[in-house]
């Protein structure tokens, strides 16, 4: 009996080392593709030649915080995972030119227990987007650490991409912004030279090709309301945010959109419009759960925030809002 009973106990083990070994496999295993499109600082699902003159006017959905685990303190995703199911079927039905979510992909940080099934659950709800439309992510503090580090970019890279990078969609130039460094560098200053650099270098890209509008992709807003509102949790600090407005207005840059802050709040820098979006996770103010929808016609943009309860069955472009 001592015999069989060690025997017994000899095989449990070995039964749960080769599961845990399946597990440990399992959240290892290789990304997909769709979500990797960031690569080598550009979103290789549109081609530039294609896209970089003006066609058409098209739409976009504006998404920002996921944030799976908020709602409990990363105990759990139901919420979370209900209104990206949610999200997606909106997507899949009005079926916009592309969808951005603008970071806070998880609750959890890369450092934190919880973070590779957060990131997991991510995958599968978003894998449901219809593959013809081109899935964008950015990442936000909870995606790198309140203070980015090489390694915590890294990881972020590993699951979604490239941290700031530029695309042309329907001749709009498209930039995608790393702005936890721009909220602290101290952690990775030389990604944000390396980020300067580059920006200056896309801004100069887009006027040079003519893009009919340029946009700007972050997480943070650069401010809520004013350009030169003080620092506070929300914002820029002032000391990275007035170099960079200055630089932005003069390339001509129409708009930046931002989340984190949960709730919607907009705001103008000469000509150029800030625009905060709320959750697709959890609210801290009175904007329901939703996104956003952006119309890009050739002389303007018309954007509006749907709560996930209230979103329209379909999108008009009609002939009198698309004339120049």
């Amino acid at each position: 009996m001592k015999i069989y009973f060690t025997t017994c106990l000899l095989l449990a083990a070995i039964i749960i080392g080769f599961a845990n070994t399946l597990t440990a496999e399992d959240s290892s295993a290789k990304v997909d593709e769709r979500f990797l499109q960031a690569n080598d600082r550009t979103f290789r699902f549109f081609d530039t030649q294609e896209e970089q003159s003006w066609q058409e006017p098209f739409f976009f959905m504006q998404m920002a915080d996921t944030q799976y685990g908020m709602f409990t303190g990363n105990k759990g995703f139901e919420q979370e995972e209900a209104l990206v199911q949610q999200a997606v079927e909106h997507i899949n039905r009005l079926r916009p030119r592309f969808v951005i979510v603008c970071g806070d992909l998880t609750n959890a940080t890369p450092d934190q227990d919880r973070y590779q099934a957060q990131v997991a659950q991510y995958h599968q709800d978003f894998s449901k987007v219809d593959p013809e439309i081109p899935l964008v992510c950015v990442c936000g503090n909870h995606d790198l650490g309140n203070r980015p580090t090489p390694k915590s970019i890294a990881t972020y890279k590993e699951n979604f991409g490239d941290d700031y990078f530029s695309f042309w969609v329907g001749g709009v130039y498209n930039i995608v912004l790393n702005s936890s460094v721009l909220k602290d560098p101290t952690g990775a200053p030389e990604v944000l030279a390396a980020q300067q650099t580059w920006l200056g270098q896309q801004l100069e890209r887009a006027n040079e090709g003519k893009a009919q509008h340029i946009f700007v992709f972050q997480h943070h807003p650069l401010f809520l309301k004013r350009e030169d509102e003080p620092d506070q949790y929300f914002n820029i600090p002032l000391e990275r945010r007035t170099p960079l407005v200055n630089q932005l207005k003069q390339a001509r840059v129409r708009a930046v959109f931002a989340g984190h802050y949960h709730r919607n709040s907009y705001g103008v820098a000469g000509e150029m419009e800030m625009i905060t979006t709320g959750p697709v996770g959890r609210p801290l103010g009175k904007d329901p759960s939703g996104f956003r929808i952006v119309k890009v016609h050739q002389s303007k943009i018309e954007h509006q925030y749907w709560g996930m309860d209230d979103v329209p069955e379909h999108i008009e472009l009609t002939e009198e809002t698309a004339a120049p």
